[in-house]
Formats: C-alpha cells, sequence, structure tokens
C-alpha cells in the first residue's frame, strides 16, 4: 500500500480507570472493551471518521474536517455517560497525518494522543489549532487550560477543552513552578509574566551545586558519584538508589551544596578523573563507592576525595547483612557530613524503616521510575511502591514518591488521596522530613488547580519546617513556590521579598545556578513594574552567572530581555548585538520557537533603522518556521510587520495585501484589529483611493491607552490632525534625549520623517 500524507481532524479516546479495573477484573474490563466497540461503532461512522489502530483501551480515528470530529467527540461523551464504566477521555487535534498500512502516523497524531491526557473523565480536549476552527462556530463554547510541555513533541501546543453541551471542563494547565520531589526526581521550573505574554515558554532545570574556588571555601561543595554495581546486572538498582537517596539527603543536611544526580549523568563521568569531575561539576569533593551483593551481604567500598589538597580525606570499605540494608544510606550520609564538618539538624542516620523487604521495593521502584521509559514502567514501579507500602504503613518515603508519580501524570485526585493522609502519619510519626515534603506536594498541587490561597498555606507551613530542620536547599524551592503565588496574584512587593530571600540563601551555600535562577525571578518582577533600568541590572548579573555556567538554555533569556531593555531605549546597536548572540544559541540548541522570536526583534530593528531587505528576509524567515509550528498569532504579527515595511518602501499594494491578512486573523481570533494594524492599513488604502472605515479609527483609539510614535504619524497622515504628529514629534525628541548617540537615532527614517513633518507645520 503506497504511503499518503493529508491533511486531518485526529482524535485520541481512552477509557479512565481501565488499567485498575484490568488488575482487579480482566474478564470485566476485556467486556468494557466490547462495549465501547458496540457504542462508538456507529458514532464514528455517523461522522465520516476512520479507525485508524486499537491500543489496549485507547483508539486513533481521524476525520475529513474537524467540526466532524467535535461534533463525533460530544455525541460519544453523551452516549456513554450512562455506563458508570465507560469513562472517557477525548483529545482532538487537527494537522498533517502520513498513511501506511491503515496506520496513521506523524508528529501531529503524537500531539493528539498527548492532549487526551488533560481531558477529564468524560471530558474533550482540543488544540489551538481545533480551537480557531471552531470559534466563530457559536454552538461551541470553549476554555483555555494551559500550555504543556507535551513528551515527544517538538511543537508548541496550546491546549483548550469544549465546555458546551454538558461536556465537563477540564483543570486548568498552570504555568509551571517549582517542584520538589524526593530524590533526583526534583522539578524545577519558571515562568515569568512577560514570558507568558510574549508566548515564549520558559522553563529552566536547576541542579544544586556549585563553588567558588581559590581562597577559602565557606561552604563544602560535594558530587557523590552514583555507586559501581559490582554484582549481578539485576541489583544494579541498589548502586543506583542508594546513591540517589544519599545524594538527596546530604543537600538537605544544611550548609553544603552537592552537585544533583542528573547534573552528574550528563556527564560521561566513569572516564574522567576527580579533577576533571571537580572542573565540569564545580564542586570540591568526589566521594566513590561500590557496592557488590553477596546472597544476603553488602560488601561496601567508599572514598571522599578533596580536589583542592589531592588527598582522600576518608576511606572505609565494609560489610552489612542483608538486614541492614536501609541503614547504609543513613551510615554513609552521617560520615560524609562528619567529615566535612557540616553539622544538621536532622537524624541523617535514622533508617527510614526497618523492614528490609520494603525498602528493597522501594529501591527497585526509585531506580524503574527514574529510568522510566513508557507508561507501563511508571505503573511497574507503582506496583512495587504498593508492595513495600503493605509491608511497612509508614513507610512515608514510598508514599511521597507513589503520590509524585500520579502528580507528574495529571491525576491530581489520586495524588490528594495519597499526600494527604501521608501529610498525617508523617505528623503522628514526628517524621518532619515527610512532612514537609507531602506540605510542598499538596501545595503544588492546589497551585495546579487555581487554589492559591490553599496551596500559599501548605507552602508556608513547608518552609517553616524547612527552616526548623535548617535545610538550605528546600527553603530556597518553598521560598521561590511562595514568590512565583505572590507574583500570580499581582503582589510585587511581597513576591520580590520571597526571591530575594531565595537569593539570599543561594548567596549563603554560593550557589551560582540557583543564584542565577533567583536573579531572573526577580529581573521579571521590576518587568511588571517597568523599572527596566533593574531589569538591565538583574538579567545582566543572571547571564553573566550562566555564562560563567555555560548554561545556553538559561543564557538565551538573559540576552533576550538585556537586548528587550536596549529594543525599549531604541539603542538599535546593542540590541541587535544581543539579539544576535542569543539566536546563534538558539539555532544550536534547535529552539525554534526561541529562533522565530529573536529573528522577530531582530526585523524590527531593522524596519526601525530603514534596512528594509533586512527586515524582509527575517519576517519571511519567520513564516517558514510558523508554518512549521502551526502558530498563526505569530503569522499575524509577521503578515503585519511586513506591511509596515512595503508601506515604508511605497509598495501601498503589498501593504494592503499584508496588513489585510493579519487584520483578517485578528478577526478570527480574537474579534477586532489592533490599532498599529487598522491605522496603517487605511493610510495605505487611503494613498491609493481605496475606502476605509474612519470610525473604527477613532473606536481603536479611544481604547488605547497609549499611542507609540510611529502609529502616532501614521494617525497624523490618515486624519490629517496635528495633535498626534505633535505626540509624535515629542516622543522621539525625549528617545533621543535619553541616548547618547540621539543624532543617530534621529536619523533613522520613521523619527526623521517626524521630525520633518513639525519642521513644516510647527
Amino acid at each position: 500500500m503506497p504511503i499518503e500524507r493529508k491533511l486531518a481532524a485526529i482524535m485520541f479516546t481512552d477509557i479512565a480507570g481501565y488499567t485498575a479495573l484490568s488488575a482487579k477484573d480482566e474478564t470485566k474490563a476485556l467486556k468494557l472493551l466490547d462495549t465501547q466497540k458496540h457504542i462508538l461503532t456507529p458514532i464514528i461512522e455517523e461522522f465520516n471518521g476512520t479507525l485508524h489502530k486499537e491500543m489496549g483501551d485507547g483508539l486513533l480515528f481521524t476525520f475529513p474536517t474537524v467540526t466532524e470530529a467535535v461534533k463525533c467527540g460530544i455525541k460519544i461523551q453523551e452516549k456513554t455517560k450512562a455506563n458508570d464504566d465507560l469513562n472517557l477521555r477525548v483529545g482532538i487535534h487537527e494537522g498533517e497525518i502520513t498513511l501506511k498500512d491503515g496506520d496513521a502516523l506523524g508528529d501531529d497524531v503524537n500531539v493528539a494522543s498527548r492532549i487526551e491526557a488533560f481531558a477529564p473523565s468524560g471530558g474533550i480536549a482540543i488544540s489551538s489549532k481545533v480551537q480557531q476552527n471552531i470559534s466563530s462556530l457559536p454552538e461551541f463554547e470553549t476554555s483555555y487550560i494551559g500550555r504543556p510541555e507535551l513528551k515527544g513533541v517538538a511543537q508548541e501546543v496550546k491546549v483548550y477543552c469544549i465546555t458546551s453541551h454538558g461536556i465537563p471542563r477540564a483543570d486548568e494547565i498552570v504555568e509551571p513552578i517549582i517542584k520538589e520531589s524526593k530524590s533526583n526526581f526534583n522539578v524545577f521550573a519558571l515562568t515569568g509574566g512577560i514570558l507568558t505574554a510574549i508566548g515564549v515558554a520558559f522553563w529552566i532545570a536547576v541542579g544544586v551545586f556549585d563553588v567558588s574556588f581559590g581562597g577559602k571555601t565557606e561552604v563544602p561543595s560535594i558530587a557523590i558519584i552514583p555507586f559501581d554495581n559490582k554484582g549481578d546486572d539485576k541489583d544494579e538498582f541498589y548502586a543506583y538508589s542508594i546513591s540517589s537517596e544519599l545524594i538527596s539527603d546530604v543537600a538537605s543536611a544544611g550548609l553544603i551544596r552537592v552537585a544533583s544526580i542528573r547534573d552528574i549523568e550528563k556527564l560521561d563521568y566513569t572516564t574522567l578523573d576527580n579533577s576533571g569531575l571537580s572542573e565540569k561539576l564545580l564542586v570540591r569533593y568526589i566521594a566513590h563507592g561500590s557496592i557488590w551483593k553477596i546472597d544476603s551481604v553488602f560488601q561496601l567500598s567508599m572514598e571522599l576525595y578533596d580536589t583542592k589538597t589531592s588527598k582522600v580525606l576518608w576511606s572505609k570499605s565494609w560489610q552489612k547483612a542483608w538486614n541492614e540494608l536501609s541503614s547504609i544510606k543513613g551510615n554513609l550520609a552521617e560520615n560524609i557530613l562528619k567529615t566535612l564538618k557540616v553539622s544538621t539538624n536532622q537524624d541523617i542516620a535514622e533508617a527510614p524503616t526497618s523492614n528490609t523487604e520494603a525498602y528493597k521495593y522501594f529501591l527497585e521502584a526509585v531506580y524503574i521510575y527514574d529510568k522510566r521509559e513508557n507508561m507501563k514502567d511508571t505503573e511497574i514501579a507503582r506496583g512495587l511502591l504498593r508492595k513495600a507500602i503493605e509491608l511497612d504503613d509508614n513507610l512515608i518515603v514510598a508514599k511521597e514518591l507513589l503520590g509524585w508519580t500520579y502528580y507528574k501524570a495529571g491525576d491530581y485526585n489520586k495524588a490528594m488521596r495519597i499526600f494527604t493522609p501521608a501529610l498525617k502519619q508523617a505528623e503522628e510519626l514526628g517524621n518532619k522530613v515527610g512532612m514537609g515534603y507531602c506540605l510542598n506536594a499538596i501545595g503544588a498541587v492546589y497551585f495546579d488547580k487555581g487554589d492559591y490561597d490553599k496551596a500559599m498555606d501548605n507552602y508556608e507551613r513547608s518552609l517553616e519546617l524547612r527552616e526548623e530542620l535548617g535545610d538550605k536547599r528546600t527553603m530556597m524551592v518553598s521560598l521561590q513556590n511562595i514568590g512565583h503565588i505572590y507574583k500570580h496574584n499581582g503582589d510585587y512587593e511581597n513576591a520580590l521579598d520571597s526571591y530575594e530571600k531565595s537569593l539570599k540563601i543561594a548567596e549563603e551555600i554560593d550557589d551560582k545556578k540557583l543564584m542565577g535562577y533567583n536573579l531572573h525571578s526577580i529581573g521579571f518582577i521590576y518587568e511588571n513594574n517597568g523599572d527596566y533600568e533593574k531589569v538591565f541590572d538583574y538579567f545582566t548579573r543572571s547571564l553573566k552567572i550562566h555564562e560563567e555556567l555555560d548554561d545556553k538554555s538559561a543564557m538565551r533569556y538573559g540576552l533576550f530581555y538585556i537586548g528587550f531593555v536596549y529594543l525599549i531605549k531604541s539603542d538599535y546597536d546593542n540590541a541587535l548585538d544581543y539579539y544576535h548572540r542569543r539566536l546563534r544559541i538558539c539555532e544550536e540548541l534547535d529552539d525554534k520557537d526561541g529562533i522565530s522570536k529573536t529573528l522577530f526583534r531582530i526585523g524590527w530593528i531593522y524596519y526601525a533603522m530603514g534596512e528594509y531587505s533586512k527586515a524582509l528576509d527575517n519576517y519571511n524567515s519567520i513564516l517558514l518556521i510558523d508554518e512549521e509550528l502551526g502558530s498563526e498569532q505569530s503569522i499575524q504579527i509577521v503578515f503585519a510587520n511586513m506591511g509596515l515595511v512595503y508601506l515604508q518602501e511605497e509598495d501601498y499594494n503589498k501593504a494592503v495585501e499584508y496588513l489585510e491578512k493579519s487584520a483578517t486573523i485578528q478577526l478570527k481570533m480574537d474579534g477586532t484589529i489592533t490599532l498599529e494594524t487598522a491605522s496603517h492599513l487605511y493610510l495605505s488604502k487611503k494613498i491609493l483611493g481605496k475606502e476605509y472605515n474612519i470610525k473604527k479609527i477613532h473606536t481603536l483609539i479611544k481604547e488605547q491607552e497609549e499611542i507609540k510614535d510611529y502609529i502616532n504619524l501614521a494617525l497624523f497622515k490618515l486624519l490629517e490632525e496635528t495633535s498626534y504628529l505633535e505626540t509624535a514629534y515629542n516622543q522621539v525628541q525625549e528617545t533621543a534625549d535619553n541616548l547618547e548617540d540621539g543624532a543617530k537615532f534621529l536619523s533613522y527614517p520613521i523619527p526623521k520623517a517626524i521630525v520633518e513633518e513639525w519642521e513644516k507645520v510647527k
């Protein structure tokens, strides 16, 4: 059968709770699949759908049109509502598919399968492409729920849900915040207000490591290299998971900085000597160890090396019996902290359980979950955690990880059903570390569900515990989370206070990467307040740190915002320098969205400088990327700016063509057009002798709080009212006065035209 490519509406469905039902009653689960097929088949046929694949309880369909797919999804949910076991989730996307041997393949198929997970039971999740397609149809109501990071999907996807026809609304996907987890399943993420405004996803993964070299080291810094497994391959989980838990415990002890296991695993650490590891991980001390399980005995060895003095500070080889497994990690942590003279308020040597078999299941679950490749691995890890909990119901760390697996999957209800009783149990046991973790996790769930008051309450309680325990690392996490809530609520003063406290701790333990992260957060606050001098200061400091760390992912954003400040000041030469540096990094990282946003800024600068051919080259490059990404919002902005360029080149027909393209998309998406687009479109039509809606201009002017100089110039030419020209003249003169080379700015085409026109009429 030949391969065929075509545009189609793609639908994914699955049965909520099917895995649990299958485990409980396989016969009933199989009958449910037959019921599903019996109900869905005639509905799919009614709307011209095609079934391509059955994946357990999941089904993949395509439809000729988006409208048919959406109507089909609604009817499916209406028909299955009465069946208590047949609780379906539906995901719909539109895109190009490749048909091969009856199967539908392609990136857009993956999008449909990923967004389906964000639909509630009985609900329908749709992509922005689908939402735009049906937005003009009054029978459908939708609600925006967020822009998640979709595994295995390159393109940026905004997710909506259907809210009409009795379809349940999905929970909002809130912009990610720092979320803490035990061991190496920590997630740190950041989004700033302005990033949301310009559509730039800003997620920075933060490890807890760094050091100052030369002179006295005030805070010990260490990399604990994953243990070498000397035994059978099947015992690898002992070496990995004990190392992972050891890193987490030492990192939370107090005034110490520990390289995260993720940062260690990014290196080919087995080929590096201690000096190489120290240089790459920016730490002073290196810990190596090995573990060998022989029958019911563990042979252990460990060495702690000081790269500054080139001496072994501590080394030991010893045996532990099988029933001492749960004490190994605590003993190692105690020896590391004692050798490095780090005091702690925690009983770091306390074993998490006395049940060796339960701890073994926990360690195995940590290994499988951290190395997971698919949902099957997650289910295996969950099964092992449940076995551990059955053997020791007081094993809080196992409950924490079990809850985390559901949280990461977006199943907040199940996560809360685990975290809430685990918190109460940790309180009864006096397990303050477990309490702190559960409070933070519950806070994260409430934040994601939009209940910021409850999120704040849990984060603040978590912070109090972390302060009591002297856990500097998680104190920073809690303070960042609290800052994000204040920022979300528009309380920038308290947000700034929280971020500055977190920064102070990062400086105290000399954690440069976390310092850079906090400087970003503070910079965003000043951006919201319009204090661009401080925006420049904080992002410059942050950029310097990330350049030192060679963290290109973080450098992108420092370069963007420093360029942004220069652009606001109309210092085009410096703005171009920073944006070109950012463009090179985005290209190196294959960040297509970042490339698009950077090319737009560069194109705008060339337009402002009068280099119109360069501006058009950049805009045309953006269109190629945005068409690939399916970013209609960005495409309409590019069309508008191309129209401005053609207007300056006096190619008025092309100006009208591109400005009308932009206006069409704006009307479709927002129901109106911007003053910028309307003023330049109508001016082009006026010059060509075409009709235009003068009343619309006056309406848009009334709605605009501030009008920029180039728009005021267009309004002067369009309406022939001198007041607009006078305002434009004052604006460009003020800009010139604030620049070192104001004369150069006034020589650019638009400021020059404003001054020349003003000289004629004043």
